[in-house]
């Protein structure tokens, strides 16, 4: 299944920003913006990223068949995933595109990117890849599942508002809004890591996967 969508992630901001005690009149426009942007990041996430080689095997020769027989990591973002270079673009055209023009745009733009990036830094760290994946003619024959759990919002409020005063934005409602903002990466984090699937295909040796395997 593909990551979050835009959409189900925007749901998720705009019961965050509820929560939080946002509910000025550009609260919908930022959840959108938000979730969107979110979106889109972990779409490119789902794409970029890169299961590392050396995840332990039981493929004895012949056949060269079995199954993985311990944890995989993935590569952290910029090498696995979008780095806030990325993010910010996506981020600032959302924003504006949503009427969210103030002076303060592009320091919201840049500190949304750095915070996803740093969720999804987070994210390959705390989520592995489950071992059980089969093997035959040293090769994975089988979608593999992640395991672990994803960054929650105490681990990422403080992250998101850091960001934000790094950027001027310091006002009363700043801390309410990180709150939002890594409630929000929290729950999608959690749908991505149980939607995931790791692609057949990766190369075997008969005690390690000798390559690098996508998502799917």
């Amino acid at each position: 299944m593909p990551a979050p969508s835009g959409s189900e992630i925007g749901g998720l901001a705009k019961g965050a920003m509820q929560s939080a005690g946002l509910r000025g009149e550009n609260a919908p426009d930022l959840a959108t913006a938000l979730g969107d942007a979110c979106g889109q990041a972990f779409t490119l996430f789902a794409n970029m990223a890169i299961v590392s080689p050396g995840i332990p095997a039981a493929a004895p020769p012949p056949p060269g068949a079995g199954s993985t027989a311990g944890p995989g990591m993935m590569l952290p973002p910029p090498a696995g995933g979008p780095g806030a270079s990325q993010i910010e673009p996506i981020a600032k055209g959302l924003l504006a595109s949503n009427q969210l023009n103030g002076e303060q745009r592009d320091a919201l733009a840049k500190a949304i990117a750095q915070t996803v990036e740093q969720a999804l830094v987070l994210f390959t760290t705390m989520v592995m890849v489950a071992p059980g994946m089969a093997i035959a003619g040293f090769t994975t024959t089988s979608p593999g599942s992640l395991m672990g759990a994803a960054p929650a919002k105490p681990m990422l409020q403080p992250i998101a508002l850091g960001f934000l005063q790094a950027g001027g934005i310091r006002g009363e409602n700043a801390p309410d809004l990180a709150g939002a903002m890594a409630q929000t990466l929290a729950d999608a984090l959690t749908q991505m890591m149980t939607r995931l699937k790791v692609a057949p295909g990766i190369p075997s040796s008969p005690g390690a996967t000798a390559g690098p395997g996508r998502l799917l």
